[in-house]
C-alpha cells in the first residue's frame, strides 16, 4: 500500500506542476510584449498591459494547462517513475527534466532565445516544487516496501500499486510506438500525400503528427468501418470508424480523406449528419459561408457536453482529459466552384 500512495502523491504533485508551469511559462512569454509595447508607460495603457499580464497567467492554467495535461503527464509520469526507482534526490536533475518537458511541450523553440529563457524558468519553479513536494523523498517509500517484502513475505494490498505500474507501462509501449512513428516520419521518410492528397490551410509545413496521421490513413478505406464489400460507394463515405481517431490530426486527415472524396461540397451537410454533428443553416451544402478569397466553408458543431468526446472513444483517463472542451467544430473549406477540398479543420471550444 505505501507504493501505491507513493504513486498517486507523484501523480498528483506532477498534476500541479503541470499547471504551474503552463501559467508560469505564458506569464514569462508574455513579458516581453509588455515592456516593449512603444506607449505601455502611460496609465490607461500600463493598466492594459498588467491585465495583458495577468490574462497570460489566467490562460495558461485554464487554456493551455489542459493540453499538457492531455499529453504531456503520462509520459512525464514514465520518467519521473524512473527517478523514483533510481532514488534521484538531487534538485538538477529534476530540473533537467522538466525544462526537456517545457521544450518538448511548447514547440522545441531552441532558436528564440526569449522563449527558451521563459521555459527555463518556468522549469525552474515547476522542478523546485516538484522535488520540495516529491522529488526530495523519491525512493524512500519504495525503500522501506522493498525491506517490508523480504521480511514479511508478498502482501494483496500490494497489487493496487502492481496494477498502476502495468498501467504506466502499457502507456510506455504505446508512446513508444508512437514516438517511433514521429521519428520515421520526421527524419527517415516522409509520407505520400495520399487519396486524395492531404493538404492544410495556408500551405503550412506539416507537423510531425500531421505525417504519422498520414501514414495510418493514407485512403478513404482506411478511414471506414469495416465491411464484407470491397466497392466504395458514396455511401459508405458517412461510415467513418471514430474508434480509430486517437487525435485531432488523425480526425483531420481521415475528414479530409471522406469528404473529399465527394464529388463536391453538396455532400458535406449529409455526411456531418451522419456523424453526429450539428450543420448551421448559414454554414451549410445549401448555404456555404463564403470566404473573402471566394472559397466556401461548410461547418458543424458536436456537443461534448452532451454527448461526451467524438474521440477518443476508449480509454477512462483519454476520454475524461477528451471532456474538458465542451464543444467542438469542424470546418471544411472547398474551392470558389465547390469542387475541390481545400482543407479540413477541428477546433474545441473550452470555457
Amino acid at each position: 500500500m505505501a507504493i501505491l500512495i507513493r504513486l498517486l502523491r507523484v501523480v498528483f504533485v506532477t498534476i500541479l506542476c503541470i499547471v504551474i508551469f503552463a501559467a508560469l511559462f505564458e506569464f514569462l512569454n508574455a513579458i516581453p510584449t509588455y515592456l516593449f509595447l512603444p506607449d505601455h508607460l502611460e496609465g490607461g495603457v500600463a493598466y492594459r498591459g498588467g491585465m495583458m499580464l495577468l490574462g497570460a497567467l489566467w490562460w495558461g492554467a485554464v487554456f493551455r494547462a489542459p493540453g499538457y495535461l492531455f499529453y504531456g503527464t503520462v509520459p512525464l509520469l514514465i520518467v519521473l517513475a524512473v527517478t523514483e526507482w533510481r532514488s534521484m534526490k538531487g534538485w538538477p536533475s529534476y530540473l533537467a527534466i522538466w525544462f526537456i518537458a517545457g521544450l518538448a511541450a511548447t514547440g522545441l523553440s531552441l532558436l528564440n532565445p526569449l522563449r527558451v529563457a521563459a521555459v527555463l524558468l518556468a522549469a525552474a519553479a515547476a522542478s523546485y516544487l516538484y522535488w520540495l513536494l516529491a522529488g526530495k523523498s523519491a525512493g524512500d517509500r519504495l525503500q522501506g516496501w522493498r525491506r517490508r517484502e523480504r521480511n514479511g513475505g508478498f502482501k494483496f494490498v500490494n497489487y493496487p500499486a502492481y496494477a498502476v505500474l502495468a498501467y504506466l507501462a502499457f502507456q510506455l509501449a504505446g508512446y513508444a510506438d508512437h514516438g517511433g512513428k514521429l521519428l520515421w516520419a520526421t527524419f527517415v521518410s516522409e509520407p505520400e500525400p495520399g487519396t486524395p492528397p492531404f493538404q492544410v490551410r495556408f500551405k503550412r509545413p506539416l507537423t510531425a503528427s500531421q505525417k504519422v496521421a498520414m501514414m495510418d490513413f493514407p485512403d478513404p478505406a482506411s478511414c471506414l468501418k469495416t465491411s464484407e464489400t470491397d466497392g466504395l460507394p458514396l455511401d459508405r463515405l458517412k461510415e467513418m470508424d471514430w474508434d480509430r481517431i486517437d487525435n485531432t490530426d488523425e480526425a483531420n486527415v481521415c475528414m479530409f480523406r471522406l469528404l473529399g472524396s465527394y464529388p463536391n461540397l453538396s455532400y458535406a451537410t449529409d455526411w456531418y449528419e451522419a456523424q453526429g454533428f450539428r450543420v448551421p443553416d448559414n454554414f451549410s451544402s445549401a448555404r456555404p459561408y463564403l470566404e473573402q478569397d471566394g472559397t466556401q466553408r461548410v461547418s458543424a458543431s458536436y456537443s461534448i457536453r452532451k454527448n461526451g468526446p467524438k474521440f477518443p472513444t476508449t480509454g477512462i483517463v483519454r476520454r475524461a482529459f477528451g471532456s474538458i472542451p465542451y464543444g467542438m467544430s469542424v470546418d471544411a473549406t472547398w474551392s470558389k466552384d465547390g469542387k475541390q477540398l481545400q482543407w479540413v479543420e477541428t477546433g474545441f471550444s473550452t470555457l
